[in-house]
């Protein structure tokens, strides 16, 4: 009769925020055998700056994390609303979960006025939805 051994893995977690990613690709578990939590010392002082909480709603939009540092940069560094279409719609030729129809809504749109530290004017929904259809009229169509 074949023995076969089977294993049980229990996750207590207290606290926090999970968020489970149906279309990930990977995910990092880090167990620390004899703490609850890293040493201050332990912790890699190398690793990158945690996202402001603006910041990671793109995450229903965009799920790689480099993807979204670097349109994060392009974003803070729009003066007006002109640049911050283009990015946008940059954006939406590049993410399949970012559509046409998604671009000029304003629970979309009103995602990245927190993120635009530079505007001097034209902040409004309106303004950037204006903007932002008429960056998609002009982009360059692809050929078939």
């Amino acid at each position: 009769m074949d023995s076969e051994t089977h294993f049980s893995i229990v996750f207590n977690i207290y606290g926090g925020s999970n968020q489970i990613l149906p279309n990930a690709t990977s995910a990092t578990q880090n167990y620390y055998a004899d703490e609850a939590e890293p040493e201050e010392d332990d912790v890699n002082k190398d690793e990158e700056p945690i996202l402001s909480p603006e910041a990671m709603r793109l995450f229903s939009y965009i799920n790689k994390v480099e993807d979204l540092r670097v349109y994060l940069v392009q974003i803070a560094e729009c003066t007006n609303a002109v640049e911050l279409a283009r990015v946008i719609v940059n954006m939406a030729e590049r993410e399949p979960k970012i559509t046409p129809e998604e671009i000029v809504k304003e629970r979309f749109i009103s995602l990245f006025l927190p993120l635009t530290p530079l505007f001097v004017s034209g902040k409004t929904i309106s303004n950037i939805r204006a903007r932002i259809n008429n960056a998609w009229a002009r982009r360059p169509k692809k050929r078939l």
